[in-house]
């Protein structure tokens, strides 16, 4: 959890001051401070320290102390102290209910789950994050009940942390399992890096050649289980097997067609399930020109992009679909031309809340349920604010009506700073203008999008820290009653 300290803004209310903890942002979002409509508002200040080698130890002790029954399927040699991708676990199908505990502990910790990628039907890639030294920092733990590829199930998970074996702190695979499931991964995936490459080629030496191939021979068809074992010594597994997920789907048809068509159904299933309830999530990070909006943008990829299998969409104002224009929110002199006619006006607008409309449910939705990070620099809102920098002069009401209707995004990040430091950082409206932006920002209301005002006039990594920690919260929020068969609860 990030360590912050915060204070919530209701919609017809003052603001109200909440007491430091270190998890004041959870009871915030508890107390329903986040909600549609409601404002919280969240200051820097760091308590607590965390780091990857913390995060790696306390989840193995809490696994064993939960009796959970896994084991790291590969590359353990420089476990805990670094974590070259994500963490490879599988778990026993029956200990699953355990887990929902144990990522609450986890953040009690400071390591917040945000983020679940169903990536196959018994796959999940859980991403958390943490705040070490001023910075965000995240980590990826894959978590199976089965290995598949292309449908076939490779062996189960009952069957993988049957052998498994105890290595300083944590239970690792045997060879078998890690052979099998390293040489099936990196086959589909058509690409090893230098290091699992080296390890391929141990495992067969330390197996031996017969026992190689009759594990190969579980995998691929008959004709490729040699060429896939003298591949491993080699080390040319990715260019032999480049096109090998064509071969896996093949072999899944040939040996259990029954299975494969149910693998299927449950696929097309889940793809449905992502587009209902997207694993991407839309921001819109909203201030006055100089409060560091695409600073803050840029470090919140940086720090975030691994919740999204490194997938991201960024766009200005508007997602510019159905026409490309200047009406953009990218502007050095924003009050410099004059406004257009009413009429004129409404329809430009009305031209623009058609764009958002058509860039949302074929651009942003479809990146959504991709799993995409989806940020706006302004939004369709900000015409409310400053409408001169639209050159809108047409009558309030009927912006106000159009913003009613416009998609909105999941989590609205509002970047306030003092008048003086903004002008400070860009002086292209005057003191008075950016107070009047500033008190229009924070009088700004949603119908479904949950505001979140961040103090941006502390130095760049607090600022990124608390926006980063805002999404997180949101997320894991979200993600609670999606995981209802993991018995996750909510406090």
């Amino acid at each position: 959890m990030f360590p912050t300290s915060l204070r919530r803004t209701q919609t017809n209310a003052g603001a109200v001051p909440l007491t430091d903890s270190n998890h004041v942002i959870h009871s915030l979002w508890a107390e329903a401070g986040c909600e549609p409509g409601k404002t919280t508002a969240i200051e820097s200040r760091f308590e607590r320290a965390c780091s990857l080698p913390d995060f790696l130890r306390t989840l193995f002790r809490l696994l064993d102390e939960s009796e959970v029954r896994y084991c790291v399927l590969h590359s353990w040699d420089l476990l805990p102290e670094e974590l070259p991708n994500d963490l490879d676990l599988a778990v026993h199908p029956q200990d699953k209910q355990k887990l929902h505990s144990i990522f609450e502990l986890l953040r009690q910790q400071g390591y917040v789950c945000f983020q679940c990628l169903n990536h196959s039907k018994n796959g999940h890639f859980f991403v958390f994050s943490w705040a070490e030294r001023s910075k965000v920092k995240t980590a990826a733990v894959d978590i199976v009940f089965d290995h598949r590829r292309s449908g076939l199930v490779l062996s189960t998970s009952e069957e993988m942390v049957a052998e498994r074996e105890r290595h300083c702190d944590f239970w690792i695979s045997s060879a078998r399992t890690e052979f099998a499931y390293l040489l099936a991964k990196k086959a589909w995936k058509g690409r090893a890096s230098a290091s699992q490459s080296l390890r391929l080629r141990q495992l067969v030496e330390g197996l031996g050649p017969a026992e190689a191939e009759r594990i190969a021979g579980e995998i691929f068809p008959r004709k490729w289980r040699k060429r896939a074992v003298e591949a491993c010594v080699n080390g040319s597994i990715a260019a032999n097997f480049v096109h090998a997920r064509t071969k896996f789907w093949r072999t899944a048809w040939s040996r259990r067609p029954l299975q494969l068509i149910r693998y299927l159904a449950a696929d097309f299933q889940r793809v449905i399930e992502r587009w209902i309830q997207p694993t991407g999530i839309l921001v819109a990070i909203l201030g006055p020109d100089g409060v560091g909006k695409s600073t803050v943008i840029t470090g919140l990829i940086e720090a975030l992009n691994l919740g999204f299998w490194g997938r991201h969409r960024l766009f200005h104002w508007r997602p510019q679909v159905l026409f490309r224009g200047r009406e953009t929110g990218i502007n050095t002199t924003p009050h410099a031309k004059a406004s257009r006619g009413m009429f004129l006006s409404m329809a430009y607008l009305t031209a623009f809340f058609l764009d958002y409309w058509f860039g949302y449910l074929f651009v942003v939705r479809p990146s959504l349920a991709r799993s995409n990070f989806v940020l706006f620099d302004r939004y369709f809102h900000d015409v409310l604010v400053d409408p001169y920098r639209y050159r809108y002069g047409g009558p309030r009401w009927f912006a106000r009506f159009l913003s009613y209707l416009v998609p909105e995004p999941d989590l609205v990040v509002l970047l306030d700073a003092d008048r003086e430091m903004i002008f400070s950082r860009k002086a292209e409206l005057t003191p008075d203008e950016i107070e009047r932006q500033r008190q229009a920002y924070e009088r700004l209301r949603f119908n479904r999008a949950h505001k979140v005002l961040v103090r941006a006039d502390v130095s760049l990594g607090p600022t990124i820290q608390c926006t980063s920690s805002a999404v997180t919260e949101f997320m894991r929020r979200r993600l609670i009653p999606r995981m209802s068969e993991w018995h996750m609860v909510i406090d």
